[in-house]
């Protein structure tokens, strides 16, 4: 059995944090009746270079663009432990922590995609449900047989289940989501181009005043 509404995670490097992250955990908030959604900036993304970007000024952006959402929180503890950020050690910690209430892990499809080429990737749902952004449930399958099979095994259609245990199941959901990346921001902060109706309240005069990604 379950113990207290479920915590969704939304890992990445956040940089920067864009107004698509926060529609994305708003999104998934409402819809599945989250408790909180933890935003978890990662020390060094492992399938990325690392990134240029100090973690004290994402940390810093993070902290101005949940201003204002209670239920929108930073968890740092990625930051913390330093190093290369695995998701499963995050979520072998975060269950250890949180015992049997539910914990779903906030993914697009991209990196639903990707999975295959994550650390230990099918221990990931026995410490958490999944749920994968899809916009408009347009795409049905994956290109891994792995990833097919164990998408096959562990899918469910229904948001109650994933109150009603702490982890195992893959949701696919639409969220009406912004078509924002961090990378497109950064070439366009790269060239001088306003980005600021891209960024929460905070974020640009902060990378104004602290000359990020000129």
């Amino acid at each position: 059995m379950s113990k207290g509404k479920p915590i969704g995670l939304l890992g990445g490097a956040f940089d920067p944090v864009h107004k698509g992250h926060i529609r994305m955990a708003l999104g998934c908030m409402e819809t599945l009746d989250l408790q909180e959604v933890n935003f978890i900036p990662a020390s060094i993304p492992p399938l990325k270079s690392a990134t240029g970007t100090p973690q004290q000024h994402r940390l810093a952006m993070l902290e101005l663009a949940l201003r204002g959402y209670p239920r929108l929180v930073v968890n740092d503890m990625e930051l913390k432990r330093g190093g290369v950020s695995y998701t499963i050690d995050t979520l072998i910690d975060l269950r250890r922590r949180k015992q049997q209430q539910p914990l779903c892990f906030i993914l697009g499809l991209d990196a639903f995609i990707s999975l295959p080429a994550w650390r230990r990737w099918p221990e990931l749902t026995d410490h958490a449900h999944l749920v994968v952004v899809d916009r408009k449930l347009q795409h049905e399958g994956c290109g891994d047989a792995r990833l097919q099979a164990h998408y096959a095994e562990r899918a469910c259609s229904s948001a109650a289940a994933l109150h009603e245990h702490p982890g195992g199941f893959i949701l696919k959901m639409d969220v009406s989501v912004p078509d924002i990346s961090s990378t497109q921001i950064r070439k366009l902060l790269g060239s001088r181009q306003d980005t600021g109706n891209r960024l929460p309240p905070g974020v640009y005069d902060y990378i104004k005043e602290n000359n990020l990604y000129a």
